[in-house]
């Protein structure tokens, strides 16, 4: 067996989905090692360090750019600051794994052209490395079932903290940007494609961000995908799949068990009264760690799970269609689909 090789993270902000989610992904994945972190308050970034068993904590994000040893960054800041400082990083030749929203608009990402086409640099939607995701994409693209051809998804949580991020629509705040990402993912995801256009309906609070945003998207012969992301409704996670020859459900979709098994459902009874349910049960994990090793292999070279900018716009693009429909009130084409 090839001996491992870890890849040298650097961590850019030391925002709770750094310290709570990623770094532990990190440092148990065999292929990682994090040795630095920075942040604007450098007692913060020490705490973490310290916390975390990470050798140097740095008052400043370019700090841990300048470091010698870090190959790559994971970005866990503030959706606003997401481009400039994925720019920032690959100038200095590391690799970035972006926290989603990669960007606000799609056309922010024309900041990130011409980097060195080396350097990996990807949205980090840590689902798609979930292994029930990954067999069943391997479903959807066989004959046993069918076309897909409607997709449903809920994702809500309840948001009391008034001096969270998502609290503020100038550093991307909201349910579209924080959930409605992963939802439009999701269908894509799918689809295995692009949707046309999109109508979309929001309810914004006084401070301007969209509390609960429900979404239609055309993806052309019949298929369409509908989802409905809140920030102030109960926890709910779930997606459904029509195919020709079966419905398929994913229990706990977005954040999946870390104790016990993981499943896919598919039913293929013809009859609403009776139900032929085969269920696919995957080990419990944890998704982070999973997304970690796999953008880490992805840096060596290895064949592995890998979504570049190129998929990072197109989901940029279905956001811009969104927050066009739903302030037009009609439907708004995809630009680039």
């Amino acid at each position: 067996m090839a001996q491992i090789n870890p890849v040298k993270w650097g961590i850019l902000g030391a925002a709770r989905i750094a310290d709570g989610a990623v770094i532990p992904g990190m440092i148990n994945s065999a292929h990682a090692t994090p040795v630095a972190i920075g942040a604007r308050d450098l007692s913060r970034a020490q705490a973490m360090a310290d916390r975390h068993k990470i050798a140097r904590a740095w008052g400043s994000y370019d700090e841990v750019l300048t470091d010698p040893d870090v190959e790559a960054v994971y970005i866990a800041l503030p959706n606003h600051l997401h481009v400039e400082w994925a720019r920032r990083a690959a100038e200095a030749g590391k690799h970035v794994l972006i926290e989603k929203p990669g960007a606000m608009r799609a056309d922010e990402y024309a900041a990130l052209e011409g980097i060195d086409p080396a350097l990996k640099v990807s949205e980090a939607f840590m689902v798609r490395n979930q292994p029930r995701w990954i067999r069943l994409r391997e479903i959807l693209r066989g004959d046993e079932y069918g076309a897909p051809l409607t997709f449903s998804s809920l994702l809500s949580f309840m948001m009391t903290n008034d001096q969270d991020f998502r609290q503020k629509p100038e550093w991307g705040g909201g349910a579209y940007y924080d959930l409605g990402s992963y939802t439009a993912m999701a269908a894509r995801y799918v689809f295995d494609a692009e949707p046309r256009r999109v109508m979309a309906l929001m309810q914004r609070n006084a401070a301007g961000i969209d509390l609960f945003t429900s979404v239609i998207m055309d993806f052309g012969d019949g298929r369409q995908a509908t989802f409905m992301v809140s920030l102030a409704q109960a926890s709910s996670q779930s997606i459904q799949i029509v195919c020709e020859r079966a419905f398929i459900t994913l229990p706990q979709a977005y954040v999946p068990s870390r104790k016990e098994p993981n499943l896919i459902q598919i039913d293929t009874s013809a009859d609403h009264a009776n139900s032929q349910i085969t269920t696919l049960e995957f080990p419990a994990l944890d998704q982070y760690e999973e997304e970690i090793t796999n953008f880490s292999r992805a840096i060596r070279g290895e064949d592995t799970p890998y979504f570049d900018l190129q998929d990072a716009r197109a989901n940029a693009a279905i956001c811009d269609a969104v927050f066009a429909s739903a302030e037009s009130g009609d439907w708004a084409d995809v630009k680039g689909a």
